[in-house]
C-alpha cells in the first residue's frame, strides 16, 4: 500500500512533488533509498536510519504505537540532510500527508483518539470518520444514511460494481432506512441471497404493476435488490417509480441504486428527476462502466474505481480527476482503490477489502447458477 501513500503525497503537495519525487520520500520516511511502484516494496536500506513497521502492520497498532513509528518516520526525513528528499516541505508534514490528513497536528490527534467506526448509525461517529479521512462513510455516500447528495460511482468492472455495493448492505446496518439496488443482470441478487436475509430480491418490468409487487417483495425489510429488463430506462421514471418505496419507515435516509442500467441521457430529464429525488430526500446513486460528464456535473460525490485508457477528454472538471487519479485507481493485492472527490472534501484517495468468498459461499452459489440453467 506504499502506492496509496505516494499518491496521497502528490496529491497534497503536487508542486513540490512529482510521483518519482514522493516515492523517494516515501521510502525514506521508512529507512529506505528506493521503492519499486511495480512491486510496492522498497530496497537499499540507509543506514542510522530507524526501522519503522510496514504500513500494514502500522495499521493494526494502537494509537500510541503508532505515534511512535509516526515520529521514527519523521526523524529518518530529517536525518537524511546528505540526500534530501524532502523537496523544501518539512518532514511532519510529508508524514502527515502520507497518512491522509491534513498537518501533522491532526495526525497527532488521530493517533491519541479512539477508533471510528464507518459501519454505525451514531451521527456523532460518522461526524468523527469524516473529520479524520475528509469524506463520508460508505453508509452514507451509497446506502444515503442522513444525506441525499446523489452519488457518481465509475467503476469498469461489472463484478466489483456489485460486490461493492453489496459489501455495504450486509456489513452496514438499515436500521430506519431504504435502499433499493436497480439492476438488469438476472444473477444481480445471487450473491446477497447468500449473504444476507435482510435484503430482498424481485424480477419484474417497471410497468404499471411494478410498485405493488416490488413493495410486496420487500414487504417490511429494508433493502431490495430489484432486476429489470436490460432497457433504456429515463431516470425520472426509476426515481418515480420507488418514491412510495423508499418513503416508507425510513426517516433516517433514502437510497436508490442505479447499477450499471443503460440511461437515457436527456439533460432536462436528469434534472427533473434529481429534483424530484430532492423533494423526496432520495440520495440516487448512478454506477456507470464509463466517466460520464452529464452525471458527474448533477451529481455532489464522485468516486473513480478505474477507466478505459483509451478515453476521450468530455468535461474539463471531471479529466481532470480521472488524469489525477491514474497512476492509483484500480484493484490492486486485493484491494480495490478509488478517488473519492467532492466539493467540500475535494480529492481523496482511499481503498477497501473486496471480502473473498468462502468455500461455504461459493459452493451455495455455483448450486444456484447450475439451478437456474436447468
Amino acid at each position: 500500500m506504499f502506492d496509496t501513500q505516494v499518491a496521497r503525497l502528490t496529491a497534497k503537495y503536487p508542486s513540490e512533488f512529482t510521483r518519482e519525487q514522493a516515492a523517494l520520500a516515501v521510502a525514506r520516511a521508512y529507512g529506505y533509498r528506493k521503492l519499486d511502484m511495480q512491486s510496492d516494496t522498497l530496497s537499499d536500506p540507509v543506514s542510522g536510519l530507524q526501522f519503522v513497521k510496514p504500513y500494514g502492520e502500522m495499521l493494526k497498532l494502537d494509537p500510541v504505537h503508532k505515534l511512535l513509528d509516526f515520529m521514527r518516520m519523521a526523524l529518518n526525513l530529517s536525518l537524511s540532510s546528505n540526500e534530501d528528499v524532502r523537496r523544501g516541505v518539512p518532514e511532519r508534514n510529508i508524514v502527515a500527508a502520507m497518512m491522509g490528513f491534513s498537518n501533522f497536528d491532526a495526525l497527532l490527534q488521530y493517533a491519541r483518539s479512539e477508533p471510528v467506526d464507518p459501519n454505525t448509525t451514531d451521527r456523532a461517529m460518522l461526524a468523527k470518520f469524516q473529520n479524520r479521512y475528509g469524506y463520508y462513510a460508505p453508509i452514507q455516500y451509497v446506502l444515503g444514511r442522513y444525506i441525499h447528495e446523489h452519488c457518481l460511482i465509475i467503476q469498469p468492472d461489472a463484478f466489483n460494481a456489485q460486490r461493492f455495493v453489496d459489501q455495504e448492505l450486509t456489513l452496514n446496518p438499515l436500521d430506519n432506512t431504504k435502499v433499493v439496488v436497480l439492476r438488469d443482470d438476472p444473477h444481480g441478487a445471487d450473491w446477497l441471497s447468500v449473504m444476507s436475509k435482510s435484503t430482498a430480491a424481485y424480477t419484474g418490468k417497471l410497468d404499471d404493476t411494478y410498485g405493488a409487487n416490488a413493495s410486496k417483495a420487500i414487504g417490511k425489510r429494508d433493502a431490495l435488490v430489484s432486476m429489470v429488463p436490460a432497457n433504456t430506462y429515463l431516470l425520472s421514471e426509476l426515481v418515480k417509480a420507488h418514491i412510495e418505496i423508499l418513503c416508507k419507515d425510513s426517516q433516517d435516509g433514502r437510497a436508490l441504486i442505479i447499477d450499471s442500467l443503460k440511461l437515457d441521457l436527456d439533460t432536462s430529464d436528469l434534472d427533473a428527476a434529481l429534483a424530484l429525488a430532492d423533494e423526496n430526500s432520495i440520495h440516487v446513486v448512478v454506477i456507470v462502466r464509463e466517466p460520464n460528464a452529464e452525471l458527474w456535473k448533477r451529481t455532489g460525490i464522485h468516486l473513480i474505481f478505474g477507466f478505459d485508457r483509451d478515453i476521450h477528454e468530455s468535461y474539463l472538471e471531471m479529466d481532470k480527476y480521472i488524469g489525477y487519479s491514474s497512476p492509483y485507481v484500480g484493484f490492486k493485492r486485493g484491494k480495490m482503490q478509488y478517488l473519492y472527490q467532492s466539493e467540500k472534501s475535494g480529492p481523496r484517495f482511499g481503498a477497501m477489502d473486496l471480502i473473498p468468498d468462502d468455500p461455504k459461499t461459493k459452493s451455495l452459489l455455483q448450486r444456484m447458477k447450475e439451478a437456474l440453467r436447468v
